[in-house]
């Protein structure tokens, strides 16, 4: 079984009168890519900085690769990689330089820089000046300062912030990638739903100063509701027989009938009350829910 990266329980943290993290709890995968949603001032910048030793809770625990941060902090940064704030970059060295200085602060040798640089694409722009980047170049090579010395756990808050649709796709497919070639385990702050989609395999959803639901996606979207909608021969039949059924039953502009409210594993039945009662069945497609519609859901709860 595998070991978790980050064990959090019953952590809190008050600003003066206005409490933020209020008794959460939050266990993380080994080489997952971990996804920590919330809407915006909901605190998850504030559990990163305490995951990372940079603020102290309150109350509670955090465990960092089986290390406890309130002790045993020193030892956690040595095997774990961060972006916490908008990334400090050098607009007057070359990104070959830039990196050199973090191998000096964390004691590496040189021969460093060619992995991390490969492993962001950016290899053919190591000798060009930081200030020539544009923003995405700029984001890859601040993981790949973070991924020098190749680190247990990345942290990464809001990694697609201010991105063009090109940047955010690098950044989706560095992302994606990085378990499988480093053996790291990601953990990423952000609140662009369909991005977390394409990459996260396990989530978090933090309201109200706690985690409100965890899970791997896999297995929360197969559990949620979706659409089915169907191409039949006789749409008012097929439309008053599902409306006595107490499916939820729409019709289309385009001829069809919407069944929403429906599990997958029971679209089925759904065809069977059809062909059953001599409806001819064209064609049928489930509608699987997005992360945004179970995010919203969830948070209007």
């Amino acid at each position: 079984m595998a070991s978790n990266v980050i064990d959090i329980r019953g952590v809190r943290k008050a600003f003066g009168e206005h409490k933020v993290i209020d008794g959460l709890s939050l266990t993380m995968p080994e080489h997952s890519i971990f996804a920590f949603l919330g809407n915006n001032g909901s605190g998850k910048s504030t559990v990163i900085r305490m995951i990372t030793g940079l603020l102290r809770p309150d109350a509670g625990e955090i465990d960092v690769l089986g290390l406890a941060v309130r002790t045993q902090r020193k030892a956690i940064l040595m095997q774990v990689g961060a972006i916490v704030d908008a990334p400090s970059l050098y607009p007057n060295l070359t990104a070959e330089e830039f990196l050199r200085i973090g191998c000096t602060i964390k004691g590496l040798p040189w021969h460093h820089i060619d992995r991390v640089l490969a492993l962001v694409e950016l290899t053919a722009a190591s000798a060009r000046l930081v200030a020539k980047f544009s923003l995405g170049m700029k984001q890859r090579l601040a993981i790949a300062h973070a991924l020098l010395g190749s680190p247990r756990l990345l942290i990464l808050d809001e990694p697609t912030n201010g991105l063009d649709p090109e940047g955010i796709r690098d950044i989706r497919r560095l992302l994606k990638s990085l378990p499988g070639l480093t053996g790291a385990s990601v953990f990423v702050s952000s609140h662009n739903l369909d991005e977390v989609e394409k990459i996260a395999t396990h989530v978090a959803l933090l309201k109200g100063g706690t985690v409100r639901f965890q899970a791997p996606i896999a297995e929360l979207l197969a559990a949620q509701a979706g659409a089915l909608s169907i191409d039949v021969g006789d749409v008012t039949r097929a439309h008053h027989l599902l409306s006595g059924a107490a499916y939820t039953v729409e019709r289309t502009e385009s001829g069809q009938i919407r069944v929403s409210g429906i599990e997958k594993h029971n679209a089925d039945r759904v065809h069977a009350l059809l062909v059953h009662a001599g409806i001819r069945l064209y064609q049928s497609v489930y509608h699987t829910p997005s992360l945004e519609q179970w995010f919203l859901e969830k948070h209007h709860a």
